[in-house]
């Protein structure tokens, strides 16, 4: 099991530290856990494998930080869009939808939701991470997004648990697809990021009592 003493080695430079993250998550899509040695990580890193273990015990305390500490970056742009005072609770819930999807779809560490699901088998403390940096966290703060409609009277009363995965349920599914296809030139064809997008946060809406959500979505 990875202790967060070794994924956080004191001394560390941010900047490296962040520059070896960036890499590993490369080689990791690229060649798969299994298939990635920190020896190819200090190459890849321009690094002896020494200073690799400098900032990292291990493979394993490399990999928690790749799939937690881009995840905890994501959770902050949603509870600044949950104190933006200036923004309404139907542009809050447009603008978390779009935060989720462009950590889970777009980004490189949301990109390796597949190996997360591979790696969380043998290793639990990476599944066990992974659910309370990302999951729980961001289902903590969507619901007091929503919870701010409702006292508002914006929304309507809902069930909690199943509006959760109405909301994430989707975008899991179209990272999981969408790299299934990572190969293809027809990925976009197929699976269209911003359409899915707007017709998810118009369903959304709709399920929360804002019956134009659909209508304003599509314009």
């Amino acid at each position: 099991m990875v202790s967060m003493e070794d994924q956080n080695k004191t001394g560390a430079s941010p900047n490296r530290r962040q520059d070896i993250m960036d890499h590993a998550i490369d080689l990791f899509l690229m060649r798969g856990y299994a298939g990635t040695s920190m020896a190819d990580l200090a190459r890849a890193c321009g690094i002896q494998k020494a200073s690799l273990y400098h900032h990292f015990a291990s493979k394993d305390a490399l990999f928690v930080s790749c799939v937690t500490e881009g995840y905890e970056a994501a959770t902050r742009l949603l509870e600044h869009i949950r104190d933006d005072a200036s923004l309404s609770d139907t542009d809050r819930i447009r603008k978390a939808i779009a935060t989720l999807y462009g950590v889970i779809v777009a980004s490189p560490v949301g990109r390796m939701s597949p190996l997360i699901a591979e790696v969380g088998m043998q290793m639990p403390e990476v599944a066990s991470r992974f659910y309370e940096v990302f999951m729980r966290n961001q289902h903590d703060v969507l619901n007091e997004i929503i919870d701010k409609g409702l006292m508002n009277g914006t929304f309507r009363a809902h069930d909690r648990l199943g509006m959760e995965h109405m909301v994430f349920g989707p975008i899991v599914t179209l990272s999981l697809s969408r790299e299934m296809l990572a190969s293809s030139d027809r990925r976009d064809e197929f699976f269209p990021v911003d359409a899915i997008r707007k017709s998810h946060t118009a369903m959304i809406l709709t399920l929360l009592g804002q019956i134009g959500g659909a209508q304003e979505e599509a314009s």
